[in-house]
Order: C-alpha cells, then structure tokens, then sequence
C-alpha cells in the first residue's frame, strides 16, 4: 500500500508519557472457539518488528441513514441525487480530532512522529515497532500461535487502549486476528487458507444450505421420453422466462443503457455451454456464445476443471435467467476469489470502493479472503476499487446472523449504505429454511441497507394468472426478524401493522419480539420450479437463489425505462417501495416453517414470509417514473 508520511498538528514529545492502567480498558478480545493454540512453551525475540495498523473510526455513520433517505425517500426534494464515490469518501472519513489523538497518543508513549504514516484515506495508521513496545503500548502478552495445517502467528490474547480513544479506533492489527506470520511458508502447499468452515464459505460446494436445491432432470440426451414443451399452459409445473413475464406483467427488453450485476463465488462457475442449452430451448432471442461481461476480482476465474450441479448450478441458474429478463442489456458477472482462497462479500464489496480495503480497519483476515493470496499458486495482488458498481447487484448466497460478530456486520452493512448513495441497488436472496435460516437469520438480508427477496410459488394446479403462495415446494422462504440490526424508519409502519393485525403465537425464545428490530424479506419473486440448464441437462431447480436474480432483472428494466427518459437509476428502492406496497401481489397464503414451528404465515400486507409481495413491473414502473 502506498502511504504518505503523517502530517497532522498533534503534539510532538520526546518522552514517554506513561498512561495509568485504569485509564485503559480492553478493546478487543480473541474468540475462545478459534482453532488457533498458544504454545507457552516458545519465547519471543522482544526484537520482533511488528507492522502496526491502527483502523481509524470513520466518522458521521451516525447520520449516513438520514443522508441514504434524502437521495431515496420519494418525498425528498434530492431523490435521485446520488453522491459520488469522492463525496461518500471524504463524508466518512475519519476526523481530524480522531487523527490528532491517536497521532498524539502514539508520540507520548515512545512511537516517534517520523515512524507513523498515514494511508491516502486518512483511515490507517501505520507504524513499525519491536514486540516490546507494542505490549506496552497495548498492555498486553504477543504470544505464537499454531493452527493443526502448520501455519504460525504472533497474536495476542485481548488488547487494551485508553478508554478515551477507544471511540477513535476500530481495532489494531496484528492483534487478536492472526494476520502476521513469523515463519514464511507461501511454498508449502499445506498452508491453511482460511480458519472457516467451508459450509459458512460462499462458493463453496459443501454450502449446500445456500445452493439452490435440484429437482427432476426434465430433458437430457439420456432420457427416452419426448421433451417437455414448456408454455403458459404448465407454469406451476414448469417457470420459464415466459412464465415470470406473466406473473410479473413486463415484456422482453429492448434497451441497452443500463447495468445488471451478478455476483458469483469461486469455485462456483457457468458454463457457456449450458448458457447456450438454454438458450435454444427458452430464450431463442438471444444469440449463442452470448456471455456476461467478466470481472475478476481477486483471481476470480470461471473454472471449468470440476463440474457438477454443486459448482455449476447456481452460476447457471443466476445468469441464464438474469440474462434472459434483460436482454438485450449486458448483465455483468462479478466472478470473486482465487481457486485457492476464493472470497467473502468484503472481499468483493473491497473491489467496488477501494476506501473499502481499509475503512472501519479493513477485513478481518479470519473471515475473509486474504489478498495477495500468500499460498503458492495464489492471486498475488489485491482488486481495491478495480471496477465500478453496476447499478443493480444481486447475490444469491448469505452468511447466518450468528455466525459473525455485530461488528463485522455492521461494518459491512454500512457498506450497503454507502452503495446505496452512490446509487446501487443491492439485493440478497433470504435464504432456503424459513424460519430456520441455515442455523439463523440470513445476512446481509437482515441489514436495513439492501433489499432481502424471499421466494414464492404458483399454487399447485392453479394458472399462471392466479395469486402465488409462499414457497413450500422443496424450499421455505427465509424470514424474520434480526437480533442485531433496528426497526429502520421506512419500515416501521409496515411491521407496525404486522403486529398489531397478525401477532405471531411465539415468545421471546423463539425469536425476537421486541417489535423494534429490522424485518426480513422486503419482497418476493418466484423461487419454485425454474427451468434450467445445468451440466448439459435441463433440471429444475428450487430456492431465493432464483428469486433475487429475477426481482434484480425487473428492477433493472425500470432503470432502463428511467435513463431513456433522461432520469438516474433507481438506487436504494426500499423506502419507495414501503411507500407504494399497491405496487406489489400482496401474497396472503404459505408459511416458512423451520425450527420444529409453522413458522411465520403470509398475510395481508407486509410480513416475514414474502414481504410486500411480488412485483407488479407497470405498477412499479409507474412510481418509479413518477419520481425525479
């Protein structure tokens, strides 16, 4: 990283001005479940230089939900009036106060001024020190850590700083995150990569919680029997393009003067091959070889090596439909990882805003992807700010709310927001288990900053004109409510409403209840039944893993209509669209049950099974045009 020299007006001293022990409290602490030992028996060099980032608190978070609103809320006078990425930089960038006292506590014990630099962003603090100033700078022991792959840190236990800087910093590396190797082994192949489990990966084949589910294979080269002819008629067996163009009443596009971001996770890869198969049989307006725009981010690659429904489906599945809901518009492929490392949503979120990589104090090198990939054979630099946002974002994958920590997921849901103002609609799929979630509640969903899509189905037997029901054919619609983020305005009627007409009969222990946290999904899309090729065969496949890249398309089309029109692109649709819920096919049958329960059950109006609804794309594009 490229660094400038500090040069701030704190106090220069020579002398170390010694802080009481009382005055410190500890700022962070190492997880107790890490698979990470300390071995007692290995002294340290107090020689040791330690590379010391300090993550600077970023500044004015506090107030970035009321800026989101006044560029999305449909009765702001600035709708539409999206900031740019210089403007979201310098609105959150630290203090200069936060600068000025962690700059001055630093001099006063002992790190000279002409050691400390400071990073282009003004959110890192960077300084070279021995062990023996670092423990006493942190009050505390470095100890060396071993992992059961053989990989060795310097680490520590917990850390302490003043109790009047702690709101100035964010956390300090390397600390309790084993990010520093005293032994280089970027030449041994049995380097761990990262200390996670892979069914918490995205990407990963063994995530099978938040793959989209198989079902019957409907034509193959093997298969004796006639093809199935796919039409209107069989859309509760059968969902086509087709089928969701009349569900959702919107036509094949025409326009290409927008953007439509897929986001995919190595070793997940499509295959044009398969792009092609369903062309021909489903969407034969679109040339074959037509293939999405390719972004690598951090050694992303469309493998093809390994094959199968677990590395190919939800790739497949994501862009075929994707691709056929918009074009003639490019959709973009936003493929995240190395073979070896592969990558987390920060990893890919690092690559759209390059202040990314080191705001709030960066990544955290547990859960994320380290970049350059130290392992032999890894993608031997870092993708910051390489490419710029496409205007719509849909993933299919998520984390559980319980497996990170509220920090973590806060850093990166501030993220959402930032891309919120720079004008990017962010969508996530709510997951496949109900209630159930894949051991919780999904995240990001649960993050007030994107639009969580849950799934639902055509009623079986019923015409694609019917209303459609919550999903329960092979998959549930996750949904809920969050035990870490609060009840955002824009949403506080709806789920006011929700408890007031349809209390769920659970308790606290059963789910939060406070009735003062964020509600999740926001809407709703088709997820049962999608015609797809995969591996050279025509399957159906189940999950929100479809339903986010659909409503993502639809939301892509009004864009178009909107930039013909000479207007900007939607941006961050939620508060419009708790404001108009007559946009949406209010769904009112079908639950999400999970966790031995019935879970919660669709209603009238907005609840934790399918949100607001389905999309109704004239309604919706009605409103949306209506808006500056």
């Amino acid at each position: 990283m490229k660094l400038t020299l500090l040069a701030t007006s704190f106090t220069l001293t020579a002398s170390v001005v010694g802080l009481p022990a009382s005055s410190y409290a500890v700022h962070e602490k190492r997880s107790s479940t890490s698979s990470w030992s300390k071995l007692d028996n290995v002294k340290l060099d107090d020689r040791i230089t330690l590379p010391v980032r300090i993550g600077l608190a970023e500044s004015n978070l506090d107030t970035g939900y009321e800026s989101l609103l006044d560029v999305s809320h449909p009765t702001s006078k600035n709708y539409g009036k999206h900031w740019t990425h210089e403007q979201i930089a310098e609105k959150f960038a630290p203090k200069p106060e936060t600068i000025d006292a962690v700059g001055k506590w630093l001099t006063e014990s002992g790190i000279e001024h002409s050691r400390i630099q400071l990073s282009p962003g003004r959110n890192w603090m960077n300084f070279n020190a021995s062990i023996t100033e670092v423990e006493q700078l942190l009050q505390t022991k470095y100890n060396y850590y071993t992992h059961p792959a053989g990989q060795g840190h310097i680490a520590c236990d917990e850390y302490s700083v003043p109790q009047s800087l702690s709101h100035h910093i964010d956390f300090i590396m390397p600390t309790v995150h084993f990010d520093t190797k005293i032994i280089d082994r970027t030449d041994d192949k049995s380097v761990e990569k990262r200390d996670v489990d892979p069914t918490h990966k995205p990407g990963s084949p063994s995530n099978i919680a938040w793959n989209p589910k198989k079902g019957k294979v409907v034509a193959s080269p093997n298969l004796p029997t006639p093809a199935v002819v796919f039409s209107l008629a069989n859309c509760n067996q059968y969902i086509t393009p087709e089928c969701l163009r009349a569900l959702y009443n919107f036509k094949n596009g025409t326009l290409n003067k927008s953007s439509y971001g897929i986001v995919e996770y190595t070793p997940q890869a499509y295959l044009q091959s398969d792009l092609n198969l369903f062309y021909a049989n489903l969407a034969r307006q679109i040339p074959t070889g037509t293939a999405p725009t390719f972004d690598s981010i951090d050694g992303g690659v469309a493998q093809t090596t390994t094959q199968g429904f677990n590395y190919n489906g939800e790739s497949d599945l994501d862009l075929e439909y994707a691709i056929a809901l918009v074009y003639p518009q490019k959709v973009t492929l936003y493929q995240a990882g190395d073979l070896i490392e592969s990558a987390s949503f920060n990893n890919f979120l690092d690559a759209l805003d390059a202040s990314y990589c080191t705001s709030g104090g960066g990544d955290d090198p547990v859960q994320d992807a380290t970049y350059p990939d130290p392992n032999a054979g890894g993608y031997k630099s870092r993708d910051c700010g390489r490419y710029t946002p496409t205007s719509v974002i849909s993933t299919s994958y998520g984390y559980n709310e319980a497996d990170l920590t509220p920090k973590y997921e806060i850093r990166q849901c501030n993220e959402y927001m930032k891309l919120g103002l720079a004008g990017v609609t962010i969508l996530y799929s709510s997951g496949d288990y109900g209630v159930a979630g894949n051991g919780g509640h999904s995240f990001p969903g649960t993050c007030p900053y994107v639009t969580s899509v849950g799934a639902t189905q055509i009623v079986p037997g019923a015409s694609v004109t019917a209303p459609e029901q919550a999903c329960q054919t092979v998959i549930y619609s996750g949904g809920g409510f969050s035990n870490v983020f609060p009840l955002p305005s824009y949403q506080k009627s709806a789920v006011t409403s929700y408890f007031a007409n349809h209390n769920p009969p659970y308790t606290a222990t059963q789910y939060n209840n406070s009735r003062t946290v964020r509600g999740y999904p926001d809407v709703s899309a088709n997820g049962a039944n999608y015609v797809v090729a995969v591996d050279g065969t025509i399957s159906l496949i189940y999950g929100t893993s479809a339903s986010s890249p659909t409503f993502g398309a639809i939301i892509t089309l009004i864009n178009e209509q909107r930039v013909n029109s000479g207007k900007k692109a939607v941006g961050f649709i939620n508060p419009t669209i708790y404001a108009n819920p007559s946009a949406f096919n209010d769904i009112t049958s079908g639950g999400n049950q999970g966790c031995g329960t019935a879970g919660f059950t669709a209603v009238t109006g907005w609840d934790p099974v399918t949100g607001l609804g389905t999309p109704n794309y004239a309604k919706l594009l009605s409103v949306f045009m209506g808006l500056a």
